[in-house]
């Protein structure tokens, strides 16, 4: 006797190409290779665009850096140049007889090269003019400014008035000098290297 069998249903397999389901169709739950990949490549683009904005500001923030400390030094330096030119100018024209060596001394102190040497190689002549005189001179800066600078040499005009008394002017005259004054940087302080009186 001949056996019958039923035809035995077989449940197609989901992860499998079929007539209702085409080879290019994945798997419910899959993730396509681009997909997977879309995310992280997302990341390192952003993860290095972050870097280059870090790196760029860090850079940028060094550069002010820099250039506010050099522009610091430069007002610093300056102001420098102008206080030892200011007192140095006082001091050529604050001369008493009372006080002759005193004050030869302290403008001797403020100066240096060619300058100094020959300030100082008539400081006698000034002292006996200033006695025989009785010559009594008191200086002030009315106006001084820089007219260059770099870490070596400085050049300063100033406006000076002295009010001089003498055995010929006892209530004094005043008197104007322009003067230009030039310095230079010795062992990190700044000294008047020449002066001259200008129109």
């Amino acid at each position: 006797m001949a056996g019958t069998s039923a035809p035995v249903e077989v449940e197609p397999r989901l992860d499998q190409p079929g007539p209702d389901r085409p080879e290019d169709e994945a798997p419910a739950g899959a993730v396509p290779d681009s997909e997977e990949r879309a995310p992280t490549r997302g990341f390192l683009i952003g993860l290095a665009t972050t870097a280059v904005i870090a790196i760029a500001a860090v850079v940028v923030g060094g550069v002010s850096w820099t250039n506010l400390r050099t522009e610091q030094t430069a007002q610093s330096r300056d102001e420098q140049v102008l206080e030892t030119a200011r007192q140095v100018v006082v001091n050529l024209v604050t001369l008493r007889h009372q006080s002759v060596d005193e004050d030869i001394q302290r403008v001797a102190d403020g100066t240096t090269g060619p300058f100094r040497d020959q300030f100082t190689s008539a400081s006698g002549s000034f002292g006996e003019v200033l006695n025989q005189g009785q010559v009594e001179s008191t200086g002030e800066v009315k106006e001084a400014g820089l007219v260059e600078a770099d870490d070596d040499h400085a050049v300063v005009l100033a406006a000076v008035t002295s009010t001089v008394k003498n055995t010929e002017a006892p209530d004094g005259e005043i008197r104007v000098y322009r003067m230009k004054v030039s310095l230079d940087s010795v062992d990190g302080n700044w000294l008047v290297s020449d002066v001259e009186f200008v129109a």
